[in-house]
């Protein structure tokens, strides 16, 4: 399974971090995007985003180019972000959540990151529970033909006025899109753990 990870290339030590983690565990297909950096966004780049910071649009639209390059996606993939701090045995812990995840069937985004201490009450040998909302996208999982699916999205709303995290939170009960969240959680966030400096705010 495919994971991307969305990278702000000035960040050279999360990088580093990440790779490191990626060969802990043996996870060769893997892209890095760093395409979209804040310095380097045109005007075009930018028309369609209204009322968030320029880190904020960046990052917006590194998610995107992950949509774009997986827009026929016939198999799920796996979207991270820079700071992705993985749980202990997580590689034996993907595996197993993936293969639970083909006794569901309808569902488009699962995360799998912790953010802001959220969690959904956990009952035993249950790992994914219906959500009302995201839960940051440090991490999440993308079902077959989804990327299309949000593509279109995009294509439909004439301003994006929040960052990505909030935005999958807006456009989930007006377009019918069934989120999941994971507990236990696969992946911390390393910004907002300290182990890095938040590069958003």
């Amino acid at each position: 399974m495919k994971i991307y990870i969305n990278h702000y290339t000035p960040l050279t030590s999360r990088k580093e971090n990440i790779i490191n983690q990626l060969k802990m565990y043996n996870i060769e297909d893997y892209e890095f995007i760093e395409k979209y950096d804040r310095e380097d966004l045109k005007q075009d780049d930018i028309k369609k985003f209204s009322g968030i910071k320029l880190s904020e649009i960046s990052l917006f639209l590194k998610h995107i180019e992950i949509f774009k390059k997986e827009l026929d996606n016939n198999e799920k993939i796996i979207v991270l972000e820079d700071d992705a701090i993985f749980v202990d045995n997580f590689k034996e812990k993907l595996d197993i959540y993936i293969k639970e995840l083909e006794k569901i069937n309808d569902w488009d985004v699962i995360f799998s990151a912790d953010c802001c201490n959220l969690h959904i009450q956990s009952v035993k040998e249950k790992l994914f529970y219906k959500s009302n909302g995201s839960r940051g996208t440090c991490m999440y999982i993308l079902n077959a033909g989804v990327c299309k699916k949000i593509l279109k999205i995009i294509d439909i709303e004439k301003c994006i006025n929040k960052p990505i995290d909030h935005w999958f939170n807006l456009i989930q009960h007006k377009y019918n899109l069934k989120y999941y969240w994971s507990e236990p959680i696969l992946v911390k966030q390393g910004s907002e753990i300290g182990i890095f400096n938040s590069a958003i705010r």
